[in-house]
């Protein structure tokens, strides 16, 4: 079910896609993409689901990214964590790798970083609850990533922050599938958050590559 929501996905804008084992190919070439779910479990009110989706570049590093998804039954699960994908990073991935662009999904800027030319792929901020983004909050993370050395031609970062209804935070920052500390520390304190008794979060995803 998951490769077939995959591949109609991509097909959805024409793209030409062969199966190879569980990878997507695009074009009969890399990046290839696949789509899995583990996790599965059940509550009184349905079920939760993680979906995985990975992408293969060409240097054969991989891109990953997981989307939690509920519903209630398997199928309406896997089909709530898919548009959480679609909501994250699915459009960065038609922009920045088959130049399928949906200017509303994804801001497309050109950076100078270490004397070298980047194409900025910037997802929206995907948001839960009822919140003010905070607006020092993406002038944060372009500084963290213009600060960062950047030696490879390709870079993805996630970030992700929740305020529980507790009042306790949790925060993620990953850097190419790895967690990015200076980061999580610059949005902990340097960006202010609001105050609530309620839960809410904010993800977002941004792939940068070498012109």
């Amino acid at each position: 079910m998951e490769k077939e929501i995959l591949s109609n996905l991509l097909k959805a804008y024409d793209l030409a896609i062969l199966e190879y084992n569980d990878w997507i190919l695009v074009n009969e070439q890399l990046p290839a993409i696949r789509a899995n779910t583990q996790g599965y479990k059940e509550f009184d009110q349905g079920v939760s689901i993680r979906l995985d989706i990975s992408v293969l570049l060409a240097d054969k590093k991989v891109i990953n990214e997981s989307y939690p998804g509920i519903g209630k039954d398997k199928k309406a699960a896997i089909q709530n964590a898919f548009q959480n994908f679609i909501s994250n990073s699915f459009y960065i991935f038609l922009a920045s790798f088959w130049e399928i662009r949906e200017d509303d999904q994804v801001g497309i800027e050109n950076w100078e970083i270490n004397n070298n030319n980047w194409n900025i792929y910037i997802g929206n901020f995907t948001c839960k609850g009822d919140f003010n983004i905070p607006s020092n909050l993406f002038k944060t993370i372009e500084e963290v990533i213009k600060n960062e050395c950047l030696t490879e031609d390709i870079y993805w970062f996630r970030f992700y922050y929740a305020h529980l209804n507790t009042g306790e935070i949790m925060i993620e920052a990953l850097k190419n599938n790895e967690d990015w500390n200076d980061l999580k520390d610059s949005v902990k304190n340097e960006v202010q958050w609001e105050d609530s008794d309620k839960f809410y979060s904010l993800r977002n995803f941004i792939l940068i590559k070498k012109v």
